[in-house]
């Protein structure tokens, strides 16, 4: 299998027969990495193919709470709810009050901020329910094919995908417990976890070579958008350093030079709220994390199984190795030798082209799987007529099983 070194030269050799110095040397890093990209996008390849779990969280009942008219300030008593990872937009019932109410910001092991006033009187040593954790990350790198199950009615159950439209339209309770049996997609960053308050951010590496790498954090502070460079320690990289500016959220987080260990972005100085991690080696932004929402939340806790295929990593040093295994090396450099050809209007581009359509139509007869878990739907007067679909029904008479069989 072509290391990445092996790729640009072999790249640089079709498309310039070397005559062009080491002027196309970061075009050629590039446009490999573009061209690796575009192939996973082509197909659901076999090799890409992940099986990955996160656990459920139920809800949170510890200790008592305290309220006063007309403050959004809420605190509690013998709670944690920064050691158990209570999360921002979780909801949140009290015993003195009808309302339900929404965590805007968590200020302390034992306080936080709700999304609208106490609207009753001042109450204090109120039980209350902080309820299950229904947003959730995917695996690193997951692309949108996937799909979720899990087997808490004592076998495989698979989670049934809805618009975020479908769901608010269909009026579901925000608030109840069970079993899940539906998901919706929830945006997409580079965040493990959004800052639990507005504070400042720390970078450090677990490496501590890493001196002097510069780590651009992008999100919102004070209601706008903002950014900050926080450089790493001069002599010592795994030090934390900490920045001025105080976020609210955190939308992206990238680096500037390469490094030997994993960066970390922590929110506030005791490192209570791990916001990123940027993988070693990777001289461009952090990893991808894609959220979903279950629901209803979680009544006991239990893994809910992600099959998925994964997006693949940049290659950086020359040594790297692409996800997509040796049988796509000719195809990246097809792809990528076209590209420059076509960039730099020589003749040939539109052959590399087509020589690179038809080795991707071989790799689709012997890489590509075939996704068995979208449904079939049969043609109706098939063979097995009392199981097929009947002639004349209208799309929506169906149903969402589109027939008898699945593959």
């Amino acid at each position: 299998m072509l290391t990445f070194k092996d790729l640009q030269e072999e790249v640089l050799r079709r498309a310039t027969r070397n005559e062009g110095g080491t002027i196309f040397d970061t075009a050629t890093k590039n446009i490999i990495n573009s061209s690796l990209f575009r192939i996973s996008r082509e197909a659901p390849w076999r090799i890409m193919r992940r099986k990955s779990y996160f656990d459920t969280k139920v809800s949170y009942t510890t200790g008592v709470a305290n309220a006063t008219t007309s403050s959004t300030s809420v605190s509690f008593a013998t709670s944690t709810l920064l050691t158990n990872a209570i999360q921002v937009g979780q909801r949140i019932s009290f015993s003195g009050d009808g309302d339900i109410y929404t965590i805007r910001t968590i200020t302390s092991e034992t306080a936080c901020t709700l999304d609208k006033e106490w609207g009753a009187s001042t109450t204090t040593n109120m039980t209350f329910e902080i309820y299950a954790q229904t947003e959730y990350n995917l695996p690193i790198q997951s692309s949108h094919r996937m799909f979720l199950w899990h087997e808490d009615y004592g076998y495989p159950y698979q989670l049934e995908y809805v618009t975020d439209q479908e769901f608010i339209s269909e009026g579901y309770d925000l608030d109840e417990t069970g079993t899940p049996e539906r998901y919706r997609m929830w945006g997409e960053d580079m965040v493990i976890d959004q800052p639990r308050q507005s504070g400042v951010m720390s970078v450090f590496s677990s490496a501590t070579g890493d001196t002097n790498i510069e780590v651009t954090i992008f999100g919102i502070s004070g209601g706008y958008p903002a950014y900050e460079i926080i450089t790493t320690n001069s002599s010592d990289g795994a030090t934390a350093v900490t920045g001025g500016v105080s976020f609210s959220s955190v939308e992206r987080v990238v680096k500037n030079a390469s490094s030997a260990g994993r960066i970390g972005v922590y929110c506030d100085a005791n490192t209570a709220t791990i916001v990123a991690i940027m993988p070693m080696g990777d001289t461009t932004s952090g990893v991808i994390y894609k959220k979903v929402q279950i629901h209803p939340g979680a009544v006991r806790k239990f893994p809910i199984y992600v099959n998925y295929y994964k997006d693949p990593y940049r290659l950086v040093n020359d040594g790297d190795i692409h996800e997509l295994g040796q049988e796509f090396d000719e195809a990246i450099i097809l792809l990528s030798v076209s590209k420059i050809k076509g960039e730099t209007e020589q003749s040939g581009s539109g052959s590399f082209y087509q020589l690179w359509l038809d080795e991707i139509r071989s790799l689709r007869r012997t890489n590509m799987d075939k996704i068995d878990w979208f449904p079939i739907l049969q043609r109706p007067r098939g063979s097995n007529r009392d199981r097929t679909v009947r002639p004349n029904l209208l799309y929506r008479q169906v149903g969402s099983t589109f027939g008898w069989r699945s593959r």
